[in-house]
């Protein structure tokens, strides 16, 4: 019984599979039992069936592979058309930019055309203040001559008369519009940073423009100012020539009719209003030299600047014989030999003694005009000479009926003895409307 058992356990441990694995000095032992082995092999045959089945399946199923492919291309042509979507997003964006862009820069080249065409007419328009400054029409300080200022008059000569006086609605509209060319005007119109930016801080070019508009309708008035007030001053110069009968050849001032007029209301741009002001304005000054012209060619000043008067015209004592007589002139008192000099241009038409005169020279000045000195201890022009303000026609002396040296000296229209004093006057008037 001993050994049967003996064989049977020898025959079991024989059973058992052992694996050694040996590593230099490291021995392991691995010892698998029948069951297990059995079990693994099944599994890795199970497994490798499953594979080679599904594989088999797969093989023989091509519709899988097309319901697959669909999805994939389905996929794929979704992420296309929203990869197309936003390209033609960032298309119109970037369109909606440049179009931007494009009409930023053409409001900013408008913008700064608008400015190169207002710095060039400024320039037009500092040159013409600086002309209206030169005679007077407004002071250094671009402020409108003051009315007590216009006329510059001596009382002694012309007493309280004002050039202006009968036309003083005309001259206050002139002061309230030189209000454009006040240094204070500017400053005050002047727009803050932020009135020319929106809301979000971008610039306001609508605001701008309008700036810029503002500032060519106050370049306007400025000049339309100035054409005002030299239009008036030449009026008035002619009106006073006008008061002591005589006349000058003077272009009216351009004057809108009220009646027999009429069209459609077309509007000017403020360039155009300007440009239109501006030649207003020139013919205006052209009015004022022209006037100025004709006024140096008549005698309207002293024969003999600084001398006194002794002798008024018109009726006096004779000095000689102390009854009532006219006074054809007036007379100035200087020293013998003091230089005499006509008090207009003109053509000398007597020159010798004449009797009460003494030693006489005769200028006719042309239209009537002509003017007598008296007196003379030496004649220096002769008959058909042509002289200015600036000829020496003789020297003071005393001779004829005088009582010590003087100049007798007469102004005649078309041979009538005239008030030399108005025509002097009218000159001193002159001198403060056309400096």
């Amino acid at each position: 019984m001993m050994r049967p058992q003996a064989a049977d356990r020898y025959r079991s441990q024989n059973s058992a599979r052992r694996i050694v694995i040996i590593s230099r000095d490291n021995t392991r032992t691995y010892t698998f039992s029948p069951l297990a082995l059995f079990g693994g092999l099944t599994l890795f045959l199970t497994v490798s069936l499953g594979f080679l089945a599904a594989t088999t399946y797969l093989v023989f199923r091509d519709d899988l592979f097309d319901l697959v492919r669909e999805r994939n291309a389905d996929m794929q042509q979704a992420y296309e058309d929203r990869i197309a979507r936003l390209r033609s997003e960032i298309d119109r964006i970037s369109s909606r930019q440049i179009l931007d862009s494009v009409a930023m820069d053409e409001k900013v080249e408008k913008i700064l055309s608008a400015q190169q065409g207002i710095a060039a007419r400024q320039q037009a328009v500092g040159a013409l203040i600086d002309k209206a400054r030169s005679i007077g029409l407004i002071d250094g300080r671009n402020a409108p001559v003051g009315a007590d200022k216009r006329a510059a008059l001596d009382p002694d000569v012309t007493g309280s008369i004002n050039a202006y006086a009968a036309d003083a609605g005309n001259a206050a509209r002139i002061d309230h519009q030189f209000d454009a060319l006040t240094a204070a005007a500017p400053a005050a119109a002047a727009p803050k940073l932020a009135e020319l930016r929106t809301t979000d801080g971008r610039p306001d070019f609508k605001a701008i423009a309008s700036h810029l508009a503002a500032v060519d309708a106050q370049q306007a008035k400025a000049v339309e100012a100035i054409a005002d007030a030299a239009n008036s001053r030449v009026d008035a110069a002619v009106d006073v020539i006008s008061d002591v009968g005589l006349s000058v050849n003077v272009p009216d001032a351009p004057a809108d009719q009220e009646d027999a007029v009429g069209g459609p209301f077309i509007p000017l741009g403020s360039a155009q209003a300007l440009a239109a002001a501006m030649q207003e304005a020139d013919q205006a000054f052209e009015r004022i030299e022209r006037v100025k012209a004709e006024a140096a060619r008549l005698p309207l000043i002293r024969p003999l600047p600084g001398a006194d008067m002794t002798s008024n015209f018109g009726s006096r004592r004779d000095p000689f014989l102390g009854s009532l007589a006219f006074h054809a002139g007036i007379d100035f008192r200087s020293p013998t030999g003091s230089d005499i000099r006509p008090t207009a241009p003109g053509v000398v038409t007597a020159a010798g003694w004449s009797g009460g005169y003494g030693n006489m020279v005769e200028v006719d000045h042309g239209n009537g005009i002509t003017t007598r000195y008296g007196h003379m201890s030496r004649i220096i022009a002769r008959v058909g000479d042509k002289v200015t303000r600036d000829t020496v026609i003789g020297e003071v002396g005393s001779t004829g009926r005088s009582t010590g040296p003087h100049l007798h000296y007469e102004t005649r229209l078309n041979g009538t003895p005239l008030n030399p004093i108005n025509y002097i006057a009218a000159g001193n008037r002159l001198a403060g409307l056309l400096p």
